[in-house]
């Protein structure tokens, strides 16, 4: 699961420099490649680490999966960029090590 986690965080940053730095303006159209990453994520997440985290995290995790939900229904770049970057992304980093972080600021 540890190479699928940093392939998900790669892309879903990957999505955001494309957005920022290249003005593409398609943020939610480009996401939705990364669904079904993010859904087995959320999946091995709620099943795997059931009973370690506060209950407030797995509700924040599901708010964030209906903040998708509406930027998908309303074409909202800035919110979806917000729910995965912002949001996604910081369950990610929880499984990622310094190690990981540092090699790629080495890059």
């Amino acid at each position: 699961m540890q190479e699928k986690i940093q392939n998900l965080y790669e892309e879903i940053m990957f999505l955001g420099f494309a957005a920022t730095y290249q003005r593409n303006n398609n943020y939610v159209e480009n996401s939705k490649s990364v669904f079904p990453e993010i859904q087995e994520f959320v999946q091995w997440f709620l099943e795997s680490q059931q009973s370690v985290f506060a209950q407030e995290v797995y509700g924040n995790l599901i708010d964030i999966l209906k903040d998708c939900e509406t930027a998908l229904r309303e074409h909202d770049n800035v919110l979806m960029m917000d729910a995965l970057e912002q949001g996604i992304v910081g369950y990610l980093e929880m499984f990622l090590s310094e190690e990981y972080f540092k090699e790629k600021e080495s890059m």
